[in-house]
């Protein structure tokens, strides 16, 4: 990304009109990745424990819980990254407009 942009971006998140939905966004995107990390931790349990009796149930247990725990990370990912690009677009269209209202409002005078 162009630093023109990524400092563009810094400054409306830094200046954002939501911030509590901002914070809204990054603890589900915890709670995605601690359901991810306990996924993981469980099939690494369960799977060395289910080993001690079959090896192929273990190693699907950990497989299993290798894909939830990856598939819950990535669904954590793609929540964040698009809740934060719908909540940037609005800070954006807000940033815009009042930048516009302003130039219109000293031309008038």
């Amino acid at each position: 990304m162009l630093p023109a942009k990524q400092q563009y971006l810094d400054s409306i998140r830094h200046n954002s009109a939501y911030p509590t939905y901002r914070g809204v966004i990054g603890l589900i995107a915890f709670v995605f990745y601690a359901i991810a990390g306990l996924s993981a931790l469980s099939a690494l349990i369960g799977g060395l424990g289910i080993m001690t009796t079959s090896f192929i149930g273990g190693l699907a247990t950990l497989v299993a819980g290798g894909l939830f725990a990856a598939l819950f990370f990535l669904l954590g990912r793609l929540y964040k990254e698009a809740a934060l690009v719908l909540v940037d677009m609005g800070d954006s269209i807000i940033d815009a407009n009042s930048q516009s209202r302003s130039v219109s409002a000293s031309a008038a005078q």
